[in-house]
């Protein structure tokens, strides 16, 4: 039985948006290391600022030592965010496209997982051949854990509007 989620207009939606993410994650990890650090320069100083208002008075030992360990957060926050985001529409475009024939939310859910995953050990494999990146299985594992909270939140959102529209 097909439901609002099999739409045509819904099953666009979800492509396009799944597809754009990974595009977007692409284009991220094509940046070398120098444009990559500029980028998240961006936000770790402005997180730096507000977490550490005596950040001008502190020696640049310090200082590096406190810019570095915000960086770094602020990077695998944004790895975790983007993967979230992917793991999400993964799980809406999968019920697009599979939900009437599927029943089972963990089938979906676990595909979109494990097509989350397997994107982000290709995304770090792609990182191996752009200066001055490297792959790192530790963000493969934060990146599948965002995907794993995404694919959570979808099939939690896919769950609570099918009850309330009477599909469950």
């Amino acid at each position: 039985m097909r439901t609002g989620w099999q739409n045509p207009w819904v099953r666009t939606v979800t492509t396009l948006l799944t597809v754009a993410v990974m595009v977007l994650i692409f284009c991220f990890s094509m940046e070398d290391a120098e444009n990559s650090d500029r980028r998240s320069g961006v936000f770790s100083e402005q997180v730096v600022r507000i977490v550490y208002p005596d950040y001008d008075r502190m020696d640049g030992t310090e200082q590096k030592a406190v810019y570095d360990r915000v960086q770094y957060a602020v990077r695998k926050c944004a790895h975790f965010t983007e993967y979230m985001i992917l793991g999400f529409l993964l799980r809406l475009c999968l019920e697009s496209w599979f939900g009437h024939r599927m029943r089972k939310f963990r089938i979906l859910a676990l595909i979109g997982f494990g097509a989350g995953t397997a994107y982000a050990c290709s995304d770090e494999a792609h990182q191996l051949v752009i200066d001055g990146r490297s792959g790192q299985w530790k963000d493969v594992l934060v990146d599948s854990s965002g995907v794993l909270t995404g694919v959570t939140l979808g099939t939690l959102l896919i769950k609570s509007l099918s009850r309330k529209n009477g599909e469950a």
